[in-house]
């Protein structure tokens, strides 16, 4: 069924491609690379693919769908669909399944990322419904130098999600302080209702584009399972995440850029007991052919322990990736 609807949505957008290029804009990537696990034998390699369209109905209206495909389902999924309406200079409303955008790492799509993967706060806060996309709306209104946004998300597990995100450029010294609240409500009475905050500050340093934010919030699912074993109901989760890195430029028929970056970060799971944690130090090295193109490698340290072995730390979740992006 899936298939049958992707197969319909090309045919029925092919004519708008072919005759109607000033209404219709798109973009997407091509990916392939390869991955290798820390005590890995192996290196597992694989290959991505994007393509948005953005069709202007007029002048204030406009819809966006996201096809993508890649090499571990071997399918095309339908993503993303939304429609954007702009109610006034400073006002947008946005409708579809969106992205919550909880922390400044979901700000920008992932393929626009310095670095390959996401950290290991998103990859942690997704499986939660912080940062994972949902149907819902979203309003956005934007006035010299503040954005305030606020939506409200339902997923299929008949949660609903409130959040909240204020930024301000250009305040002091530095580019702009930005902060996020979401407050998560769910039916399921196993679950409890969770929110979370997220704050930060991003500024240039010397050229370098850096960023530093903090999270804190309720973890719904180890409060379940601490309070299945008689402990406490609310369990919180801590975490802080920086990233730095500036693009080198320079001329050259084959690498016109060079881009070096760096990234670290400290997850707790359980804010009781912050001995017990996971420490992340990501190095990368970006190679750009032109503006679309680049060659990306990144060496992911991740060290974690255990309760039961505090001065033990396992490098299980470590890895190297070696990624060609193309994007248009």
């Amino acid at each position: 069924m899936r298939r049958l609807l992707l197969i319909f949505l090309t045919i029925q957008l092919l004519p708008v491609l072919l005759y109607s290029q000033k209404k219709v804009s798109y973009d997407g990537y091509f990916e392939i690379g390869g991955k290798a696990e820390y005590n890995g034998i192996y290196i597992e390699s694989y290959y991505k693919a994007k393509m948005e369209f953005e069709y202007k109905i007029n002048k204030y209206t406009e819809v966006e769908i996201d096809i993508r495909g890649n090499s571990e389902e071997r399918e095309l999924i339908l993503y993303e669909a939304s429609a954007e309406f702009e109610l006034s200079d400073n006002l947008e409303l946005e409708v579809g399944d969106l992205k919550k955008r909880f922390g400044y790492e979901e700000w920008t799509a992932r393929e626009k990322l310095p670095t390959i993967r996401r950290s290991i706060v998103n990859r942690y806060l997704e499986p939660l419904g912080y940062v994972n996309r949902e149907p819902g709306v979203q309003v956005e209104w934007e006035r010299e130098g503040y954005l305030l946004t606020g939506g409200v998300h339902y997923n299929e597990s008949h949660s609903v999600s409130y959040i909240i995100k204020a930024v301000k450029r250009s305040i002091s010294s530095l580019d702009g302080v930005f902060a996020n609240l979401q407050i998560i409500r769910t039916r399921d009475t196993e679950i409890p209702n969770a929110t979370a905050f997220n704050a930060g500050v991003f500024d240039t340093v010397a050229g370098f584009a850096s960023v530093l934010e903090f999270y804190y919030g309720l973890d719904p699912v180890e409060s379940h399972y601490s309070a299945l074993e008689g402990g406490d109901n609310d369990v919180y989760l801590g975490a802080v995440r920086f990233i730095t890195s500036k693009i080198f430029l320079f001329e050259n028929k084959i690498i016109c850029g060079f881009e070096p970056v760096l990234s670290g970060a400290v997850l707790v799971n359980n804010m009781d007991y912050t001995d017990v944690n996971k420490l992340q130090l990501m190095l990368g090295f970006n190679f750009y052919f032109n503006d679309n193109a680049r060659l990306m490698i990144n060496g992911d340290l991740v060290a974690s322990n255990r309760p039961f072995s505090k001065s033990k730390r396992s490098l299980t979740d470590s890895s190297a990736l070696i990624q060609l992006q193309v994007r248009w």
